[in-house]
């Protein structure tokens, strides 16, 4: 009876097909977790939706022409375009602020730096909810603050309907804001300081010195954050539902806190999955202008 060696079932493998072996499986896992769910929302989104049952009625494309045509839904598209610009543009003049400020030489940098830090380490939800608590009209560490100052008489409602959505953007700048400092930091730390004493040497003064030495090293540092604040500014979901719920009234209401409201309050699956839809050709068709942006730019 023959027997089994181990030498017969050995296996040589290149580091091409070992990196495969190793990245193929993981890939299609991960292609089965994120396309089942894709795939399935894209088909819900062309019917109608039993809660109960789970059953779909598949209407076509009648979801996404009543979600054109509802005003709901343009209003709560201008709230977004409206966030997203306040958001983006104080995202890129915050991080370049805080950027330079780090970059500059004096005493307790490091521990500024980290301080800087972190905002974002902290989870955008908690941050929501620790300024919700400073914002409050009844026990708002603001007020306190504002009241022993004699700056105010009384405690003040801060989240109204028409300042709640600018609060919204402060904390996530608040939020935000250090990442990208990071970004424009290292590329400010690749900036030759020969450079500057050259400047200061021809009388250039500290405008000058920024818009001909800083500014042509750190732009494409500038563009990636006005990307990157744009696409998370317009996929912003958590700031809302933890600092306002999309009130006072529906002043804060934005496309993703609809979108959550009638996918879980409401049980309106079909017609939320196609809102959903909107959001992300809106967000690819931004995508695409910054990519042709940097692109051009590069060239």
């Amino acid at each position: 009876m023959a027997s089994l060696n181990p030498k017969n079932f050995s296996f040589s493998f290149t580091d091409t097909q070992f990196a495969y072996a190793i990245i193929v499986p993981i890939l299609l896992i991960e292609a089965a977790l994120t396309g089942y769910p894709i795939l399935y929302s894209l088909y819900i989104s062309l019917g109608e939706v039993d809660p109960a049952t789970g059953a779909v009625k598949l209407v076509g494309f009648t979801n996404y022409l009543s979600a054109l045509k509802d005003p709901v839904v343009h209003e709560s598209i201008l709230r977004t375009f409206y966030f997203c610009s306040i958001a983006t543009i104080g995202a890129v003049s915050l991080s370049l602020f805080l950027a330079l400020i780090m970059n500059e030489n004096f005493t307790g940098r490091r521990v500024f730096r980290v301080i800087v830090l972190l905002p974002w380490a902290t989870s955008e939800f908690v941050s929501s909810l620790i300024w919700r608590t400073i914002l409050s009209e009844t026990y708002g560490v603001l007020n306190s603050i504002l009241l022993s100052l004699k700056l105010i008489n009384t405690y003040k409602v801060w989240l109204t309907e028409k300042y709640a959505m600018l609060w919204v953007v402060v904390v996530w700048l608040w939020h935000f804001a250090p990442l990208g400092a990071f970004f424009i930091l290292s590329a400010l730390q690749s900036i030759p300081q020969e450079l500057y004493n050259a400047a200061k040497v021809d009388g250039a003064g500290v405008w000058k010195r920024f818009r001909n030495v800083t500014l042509p090293y750190i732009k494409y540092s500038l563009l990636i954050v006005l990307v990157l604040s744009t696409m998370e500014a317009f996929r912003a979901f958590d700031v809302f539902y933890a600092l306002t719920g999309g009130g006072p009234g529906m002043s804060t209401e934005v496309l993703t806190f609809q979108i959550y409201r009638l996918q879980f309050q409401q049980l309106n699956f079909g017609y939320a999955s196609a809102i959903s839809y909107i959001l992300l050709l809106i967000s690819f068709a931004l995508a695409m202008m910054y990519f042709v942006l940097l692109t051009r730019r590069r060239r």
